[in-house]
């Protein structure tokens, strides 16, 4: 019985996340960033409680829970500090199942990538789709392009 195979373009958050769905369920992973090294934008990212569980289906929910949950008063603010939106965490938690997670993006991607396999992470590679109905158009090329 051979073994599926799957290759995912790009090593973001959700990418990482497919990577790891697909090794859980048995398919051989690559996983390709055109990017030579894993290196976040932004600082910080808010985990609302759908994606929490999502990444605890993935058996990393423990681990980011054990990083930080938003508590107390939380909301939206305008520039002029008016509120555009406010609760409660724990009454957020309450409604919608689980908590908000905060936490550097740095440590999110962290997670995410090591819980790959080893070697399905490949760094600094461009991918480029190819239609083989299509063979004029190389790797790099947009369709429509010359």
């Amino acid at each position: 019985m051979r073994t599926a195979r799957a290759v995912v373009v790009g090593g973001g958050i959700g990418g990482l996340a497919s990577g790891v769905a697909l090794a859980r369920a048995g398919w051989d992973v690559t996983v390709l960033e055109r990017a030579p090294s894993l290196e976040p934008v932004g600082a910080g990212i808010a985990v609302a409680p759908n994606a929490v569980r999502a990444l605890g289906a993935l058996g990393l929910g423990d681990r980011l829970r054990d990083l930080s949950a938003l508590q107390g008063e939380v909301g939206l603010r305008r520039p002029d500090g008016r509120w555009l939106m406010r609760g409660n965490a724990a009454a957020a938690s309450e409604r919608f199942g689980d908590q908000t997670l905060v936490l550097h993006r740095a440590q999110l991607v962290g997670i995410v990538a090591g819980a790959l396999p080893d070697g399905a992470l490949r760094l600094g590679v461009d991918a480029a789709v190819v239609d083989p109905a299509r063979p004029h158009i190389r790797p790099g090329r947009k369709p429509g392009s010359t």
